[in-house]
């Protein structure tokens, strides 16, 4: 397989058919450095070994985000000012100040009965569905509390893990951080899934994600009336009221941030949640070890990490000419890291290709790297390993029933659909 002919990673079938990690094997091996031709835009440097992803990560002076970090030359955000996604340091830390103090772990944990609810009101509508075409039970808004009849753990009907579970859970806790009631999280769900995916299935194109973003900016005026009406402990009220140098935020600044928070604190654990299942069915004994000793939960969560790698990659443009591996990186040219690649890097995972629940060392790739990394990601961990914990404390088991219709994208690591039953624990698969 040749550098330059056989491997174009702007080519979505290999990631919508799950082939890209034979392709980053052979970039890591081969061309750790690979330039890749793009249809309509200037192309891109790809790098693909855990170490060089962490060092460009770490160089913000020599490797920007000012400029997109995206593959294509465009913002979710559109042409206005940016998310703190798009811009460096010392800006990009200002900003970020006033958003971590709503992620800090223990604010994070205050929320936990609230997020078991939520989880067991979402469990207990997958339990009683029943099994019909598309059995996904109902929209992704606020979840009711049924009550599961007979027992617990006897086997729903077949449903859509992602549409009834991975879609609407972190959709309703960012609901929640941001001020969004819950019988909106369908409408947020619509706009996220058109302003994150070039995925046909939910983008006609540009105009798609345009049209999504103008309406979650008209969205949050509205909200934003009316926090100034009656202020909550809201990342709304909070950015709202925020002042950088004694100046509050522009209507740009706070739509930018509010777009990113909506898309990040969605898109994250979604894929994670969705990801992670599937691993888990897949390497039984994985589970089984869980089930044993819930004490491991973090640990697999952080191997779920690695192992999906939830967002694929994050691009830079370098500053200045940058030599890597005995080819020039010109200063304007975009670099593309690809965090999904470094987390299957054999040089630093032992059997990469494999989910090992304990795996330690991790210090996956899975949530970025440097002053960028996913500032949602504690709460990412936090809604994974309460939902596995609440799996186990009820007996339960997601069981597949087909296999996974995955995201046409390379920038996301998503599955739009798995039909999966939830079964007691001790129950046979049905599916392998």
């Amino acid at each position: 397989m040749s550098d330059q002919l056989s491997v174009d990673l702007t080519d979505l079938s290999a990631f919508e058919g799950g082939d890209d990690h034979r392709l980053f094997r052979h970039l890591r091996e081969h061309a750790p450095l690979h330039w890749n031709d793009e249809p309509g835009g200037r192309g891109f440097w790809s790098v693909t070994r855990y170490g060089d992803i962490r060092a460009i990560a770490s160089d913000h002076r020599a490797f920007s985000s000012a400029e997109g970090t995206q593959i294509a030359d465009r913002r979710a955000e559109g042409h206005g000012d940016p998310s703190i996604h798009n811009m460096d340091p010392p800006r990009h830390s200002t900003l970020r100040q006033l958003i971590v103090p709503h992620f800090r772990p223990a604010r994070i944990r205050k929320l936990e009965d609230e997020v078991v609810a939520i989880i067991d009101a979402l469990l207990d509508e997958v339990l009683s569905a029943d099994a019909a075409p598309g059995g996904a039970p109902g929209a992704p808004g606020a979840p009711g509390a049924p009550g599961v009849p007979g027992d617990p753990g006897d086997p729903g009907g077949t449903v859509d893990f992602v549409s009834a579970v991975a879609a609407r859970l972190p959709l309703l806790v960012v609901g929640r951080f941001l001020g969004a009631p819950a019988r909106d999280c369908a409408d947020l769900l619509t706009w996220t899934n058109q302003i994150a995916s070039e995925d046909p299935e939910y983008s006609a194109g540009p105009e798609t994600a345009a049209k999504a973003r103008d309406e979650v900016f008209a969205y949050f005026r509205e909200l934003e009336a009316e926090r100034r009406r009656d202020p909550r402990d809201d990342l709304v009220t909070a950015l709202l009221h925020a002042e950088v140098k004694g100046r509050p935020l522009s209507l740009a600044q706070r739509n930018a941030n509010h777009l990113l928070l909506l898309v990040a604190g969605n898109e994250t654990t979604r894929n994670l949640l969705s990801g992670g299942v599937e691993a888990l069915h897949r390497w039984p004994g994985q589970w089984e070890a869980l089930v044993a000793d819930p004490g491991r939960i973090p640990a697999a969560v952080e191997e779920a990490a690695r192992w999906v790698s939830p967002v694929l990659c994050m691009r830079r443009t370098a500053t200045r000419d940058v030599e890597l591996h005995g080819r020039t990186i010109g200063a304007g040219q975009k670099v593309v890291l690809w965090f999904c690649s470094g987390n299957r890097d054999g040089e630093v995972f032992p059997r990469p290709d494999r989910f090992i629940g304990d795996r330690e060392p991790n210090d996956h790739l899975g949530f970025g790297w440097g002053v960028h990394a996913c500032l949602g990601a504690h709460l990412a961990r936090f809604e994974t390993a309460l939902f596995l914990r609440r799996l186990i404390q009820r007996g339960l088991r997601v069981e597949l029933q087909a296999e996974p219709e995955r995201l046409r994208s390379n920038f996301f690591r998503g599955i739009k659909r798995l039909p999966v039953r939830l079964v007691a624990s001790h129950a046979r698969a049905p599916y392998a």
